[in-house]
């Protein structure tokens, strides 16, 4: 399948509102053609480009000083192509580095850069010259001179790529309208600077000589100008909106954040253990990115749907809604699930304009034999427009501050028997164990700590080390867990009791099949 067919298709799936702000790849291609055909009018065929700026790289292509004179003519390269200007003001020119006696340069050169006169004579007499419209002259600096393609009126009627019906409405047409200012001001003001010059220095058109001296020409690219100007506009755009919407996120994550405190307290006992099961099946899923220590890279959008739905079915399948008692603990679980399909939303749109880009790029430079793909990445810093750790950094936010209001056992399970760590007894090297297991240690003569191998931490250990706010806390947020390790410590203590009292030893089946024994109704009465 085609991208632009891609695209189209899976713009479907992105809400009405974020659909403006998806590069339009369809509007751009159509200005390629024109960059391509910009080129080719005045002679320079697309292989000729590809040659010269085959496998150039970002360094190569930064502007060189253009206000003092080469000073070596063994360069890398004889045609440079790179970007003039600062972001978002960019300006796409073609660097033309010559020697005098190199005949084939220089022919081709002519032939680029065209004679202004024989043009106009000959335009009278042929029409078909009128689809090569001829190079404007700037200006002349030590042996540098700078040049711009003009746009015809017929071609500045061209420039508008906008549909009647576009889908981007009124943004459109702003942009639209903006693009014709920008072109129409720059025009003009170019035109003004030249006629000024032309007043004050009787200087006349350049001429490219057959010496040993080393030349430099400069030329601007009006359709490729147009194109990046679009680009450009479609990335500002698009980075706007997600900086208003990564703000709105953050303010709703905060939001969220005030509400379950109150839903999931522990005064909402019922409500508490049902949003601590979602939350543990959401840190299960791994929406977004992976928690283990194996996979903690981000996911793909596909990947990431395909796991949000997982989440989703879950909690259906368990009715974890239905078991919400509070009303309001079912609108906050609404607003969790509306955060996640934003969350994925930004990273689908993301995923997609940064697709465009690099095809758009790609096409740009197969048509025009430019090297657009190698340098305007780095010389508009992408990062700054795509943000790509800002889904990253919410999906963190999310998690810090939505998972954490109600702990998990497994965050204060003991590492002997991963019970919760009833009556924690906190050793002097700061490790936790639950007071059973720590008894069972001292009992078998352990002496070290069985996580840091403290010499004497299980040794020295007694109820002074008994953590009375951590118990608290436990005893708070884990009222079902304590009371079933409180059965357990009974069960094992009477256990050992009997086995004191009768001098004998039991396996673990052997007690199995006496708990089972005592389960069983009396026959006789």
């Amino acid at each position: 399948m085609k991208f632009a067919k891609q695209l189209e298709t899976e713009s479907k799936d992105i809400p009405t509102e974020w659909r403006p702000y998806l590069i339009q790849y369809k509007k751009l291609k159509k200005l390629i053609t024109k960059v391509a055909d910009e080129i080719e009018k005045h002679g320079v065929s697309v292989t000729m480009l590809h040659n010269y700026l085959d496998g150039a790289t970002y360094q190569d292509s930064l502007p060189l000083d253009l206000t003092g004179p080469v000073e070596s003519p063994n360069m890398k390269a004889q045609v440079q192509y790179y970007f003039a200007g600062d972001v978002p003001n960019i300006r796409p020119c073609i660097r033309f580095t010559y020697e005098g006696s190199k005949k084939e340069v220089t022919e081709l050169l002519s032939n680029f850069i065209g004679n202004q006169k024989k043009r106009t004579l000959d335009s009278s007499s042929n029409e078909s010259t009128m689809l090569k419209p001829p190079l404007e002259y700037q200006q002349s600096q030590n042996n540098i001179d700078f040049y711009s393609m003009t746009m015809t009126h017929t071609d500045a009627n061209k420039v508008n790529t906008y549909d009647d019906d576009s889908e981007l409405g009124e943004i459109a047409i702003i942009n639209q309208n903006d693009m014709y200012e920008h072109h129409r001001r720059r025009t003009s003001t170019a035109k003004i600077i030249r006629d000024l010059k032309e007043m004050m220095v009787d200087k006349g058109e350049p001429k490219i000589e057959h010496n040993d001296e080393v030349h430099t020409v400069v030329v601007e690219l009006e359709e490729d100008d147009a194109f990046f100007y679009m680009l450009m506009t479609e990335l500002q755009n698009a980075a706007r909106h997600q900086h208003k919407t990564s703000d709105r996120v953050e303010a709703d994550i905060d939001a969220l954040k005030k509400r379950m405190v109150i839903v999931a307290s522990p005064d909402q006992k019922s409500d508490m253990y049902v949003w601590r099961h979602i939350f543990s099946l959401y840190m299960d899923a791994q929406i977004f990115q992976g928690k283990v220590e194996s996979d903690r890279s981000m996911r793909s959008v596909q990947k990431t749907k395909t796991q949000m739905l997982w989440f989703t079915r879950q909690l259906d399948e368990e009715k974890l809604v239905s078991k919400l008692k509070n009303r309001a603990s079912k609108s906050a679980l609404q607003q969790f699930m509306a955060l996640n399909a934003e969350l994925i939303t930004i990273r689908h749109c993301q995923a997609l304009n940064q697709t465009a880009m690099t095809k758009i790029l790609k096409k740009h430079d197969k048509r025009s034999g430019l090297n657009a793909s190698v340098n305007f990445p780095d010389f508009v810093d992408f990062d700054k427009f795509f943000m790509p750790t800002l889904t990253k950094l919410l999906c963190a936010a999310m998690i810090e501050n939505l998972t954490t209001i109600i702990p998990q056992p497994d965050d204060y399970a003991c590492p002997v028997c991963m019970d919760v760590s009833w009556k924690p007894i906190r050793l002097v090297c700061d490790h936790v164990f639950c007071v059973r297991c720590l008894i069972k240690a001292q009992k078998k003569n352990i002496t070290s700590c069985p996580m840091c191998r403290h010499p004497t931490a299980v040794q020295t250990a007694s109820a002074l080390n008994l953590d009375a706010s951590l118990q608290r806390f436990l005893l708070l947020y884990f009222p079902k867990e304590i009371k079933q390790k409180k059965i357990e410590n009974e069960r094992e203590q009477a256990i050992e009791d009997f086995e004191a009292i009768t001098g004998r030893s039991y396996s673990p089946e052997q007690l199995a099949r006496m708990a089972r024994g005592n389960n069983r109704n009396c026959r006789i009465m």
